[in-house]
């Protein structure tokens, strides 16, 4: 990934838009920048002219050599964002900054002592709340950026963490670069792209010499500032965030000439900066397009570009590594495309929700949906589960899943909001996570993460899309629906939802539910609930379920292999499938009827 980084900041430093990702001095107003004035006073033979100007700021904002600093640190030069509040405390709060800054790397074209005189000036200086401000000076009418003394400056304190550390000088002559695998005048052995790096004492305490662990990773000093600004622009421009955490995609490249590299990863950058689709909903991850579209821009999904995904969080300056996928092959993303659609398409009759507004939601398989399932709120923070990493991992290598683990998570999830159904708000939570649950389920097992079944015996597509009867929806996934068993408690799910139909209906109310054991359920809690259920429904006068009611019977006497989590996975999708087949069967009557009185 280290040379991929390299590539894609070549290409970059090559083009004037993103120069100034290659220098040490940043944009003090990335955004806006016509609102933006500088209060600029001059300082001519050590002396503070008190005559300010107040100029538009400058495109050319190298002029200014401004650079965020730590809340206890301070820029090397003294330019700093100045604030409109104009009380005496924020403007001796800023003017402690310059002292600061003249103290700490020994300035001497003024003494502090001057700073100080600059308060009653500053406190008269008529400001706008609609602009922003930066403060600096002009040394004899010439600003930091004009004077090669400040910009090297910068440029020493930028990259000398590459190679001077409390335990020596890590760099050495005529060597072999790691990026370029060409020989350098200079390398320097310290550099953290993505946080890869030997800078603690801890990385080092297996015993090799400390003065040389330069040696692990040596790059040329003219590499460096290449990668750090690569990597801004990358984690700038091209990190999209998935709650809470950060990832962006890279490209790399087999067996490919340098122009069609150049080529491809022009392409790539300019994807991501304006993306061709505006379909963030339905991409794989679901807060961006940028993989559906490498699967749709051919020069991005020839065999001999790879991929890299890259999950992480940041923890101030520090790259915590969450995720990191490599060589993922443009078959792959195609192939998870293929199946992501082709099943979306196939549920849609039980996932599109039609809002207020008569548009239509439609259910999206991405990582969002696996989210709910394998993550949980820690206050505003999300906390993902380790499992969630290794379903991303499983979806993008085709590694294997356990997927007892996988229901067993569904089925927790589904029963604690069955739980919370009372709640306005949640009282269909538990129908969408089931819906939502078996879909994944459906996935997971097309892209062969279970076992080596294939597409065709996942779904049985005897129509366009899912069936909307129980005999022809248990039909359509014979995977899933592997024993007499298994159909049994499905089809008494079924039949236990049409009773709690019936109830509604009657009573504004569903009694019958405390039978369920809010959905956790086993073979014997069947045995039970089975006569008890024919029992209520002969109350409610209900005798046209009979047929249904002895092929649940009879499929409940056959050899039981599932397990509790099976069993209460499987009832609970019979009780949500119901409302479906429910619904389907009077929009159906009402088209007949709507015929014959035609």
């Amino acid at each position: 990934m280290i040379r991929t980084i390299y590539k894609i900041g070549n290409l970059l430093s090559q083009n004037p838009q993103y120069a100034d990702y290659f220098y040490p001095w940043k944009n003090p107003f990335p955004k806006n920048q016509d609102a933006a004035r500088v209060i600029v006073f001059d300082i001519a033979n050590g002396s503070i002219n008190p005559t300010y100007q107040i100029e538009n700021f400058k495109a050319d904002f190298s002029l200014y050599l401004y650079r965020e600093a730590s809340a206890n640190g301070t820029n090397l030069v003294p330019t700093f964002l100045y604030s409109s509040d104009n009380s005496i405390d924020n403007i001796a709060k800023r003017l402690k900054k310059i002292k600061q800054c003249l103290t700490t790397y020994k300035h001497a074209f003024v003494s502090t002592d001057q700073i100080d005189q600059l308060l009653p000036i500053l406190q008269k200086i008529p400001l706008n709340k609609d602009n922003r401000y930066l403060l600096t000076f002009t040394l004899n009418g010439k600003y930091f950026g004009e004077i090669e003394e400040y910009r090297n400056l910068f440029l020493d304190d930028a990259y000398k963490k590459n190679y001077e550390k409390n335990y020596g000088t890590a760099l050495a002559k005529n060597t072999l670069c790691s990026v370029t695998y060409e020989v350098a005048d200079e390398v320097w052995g310290f550099v953290d792209t993505l946080g890869f790096t030997v800078n603690e004492t801890a990385f080092n305490r297996n015993g090799f010499d400390a003065n040389n662990a330069w040696r692990m990773f040596p790059v040329s000093k003219n590499v460096v500032p290449i990668l750090e600004g690569a990597m801004s622009f990358i984690t700038e421009k091209m990190t999209k965030n998935f709650s809470g955490l950060k990832y962006f995609v890279l490209p790399h490249f087999i067996r490919a000439e340098n122009a069609d590299i150049e080529f491809a990863v022009s392409r790539f950058i300019d994807i991501n900066i304006n993306p061709i689709t505006n379909t963030a909903k339905n991409t794989i991850i679901g807060s961006e397009d940028i993989l559906e579209e490498l699967v749709e821009e051919a020069e991005l999904s020839k065999n001999n570009v790879y991929y890299d995904l890259f999950f992480y969080a940041k923890n101030q300056a520090q790259f915590l590594i969450k995720l990191h996928l490599s060589d993922i092959l443009p078959s792959r993303l195609r192939k998870i495309y293929d199946v992501k659609k082709q099943l979306e398409n196939f549920y849609r009759p039980i996932t599109d929700i039609q809002k207020k507004d008569e548009t239509i939601q439609q259910n999206i398989i991405n990582f969002a949906t696996i989210r709910n399932f394998f993550a949980h709120k820690a206050k505003t923070d999300t906390i993902f589960h380790p499992a969630f990493f290794k379903i991303v991992e499983a979806v993008f290598y085709g590694n294997p899943l356990n997927k007892d683990l996988i229901l067993k998570a569904f089925i927790q999830v589904i029963q604690k909001a069955y739980k919370n159904r009372t709640d306005d708000l949640k009282k269909y939570a538990y129908i969408n996570a089931t819906k939502e649950s078996f879909i994944l389920l459906q996935f997971f097992a097309s892209l062969h993460l279970f076992n080596q079944q294939t597409m065709e015996n996942v779904i049985s597509a005897t129509h366009n899309s899912v069936a909307l009867t129980p005999k022809d929806f248990i039909a359509q996934h014979p995977a899933f629906f592997d024993s007499e068993y298994k159909k049994g408690v499905f089809l008494l799910g079924c039949l236990t939802q049409a009773l709690l139909n019936k109830q509604k209906s009657k009573l504004q109310n569903d009694p019958f539910s405390k039978n369920l054991n809010s959905l956790n359920l086993d073979k014997t809690d069947l045995e039970k609930l089975l006569p008890k259920l024919i029992n209520k429904l002969r109350e409610y006068d209900v005798y046209y379920h009979s047929d249904l009611e002895a092929q649940i019977a009879q499929a409940l006497v056959t050899p039981c292999t599932l397990t509790k989590t099976d069993i209460s996975y499987t009832f609970t999708l019979g009780l949500i499938m119901q409302r479906e087949f429910t619904n389907q069967f009077l929009q159906n009557k009402k088209t007949d009827d709507s015929t014959k009185q035609s």
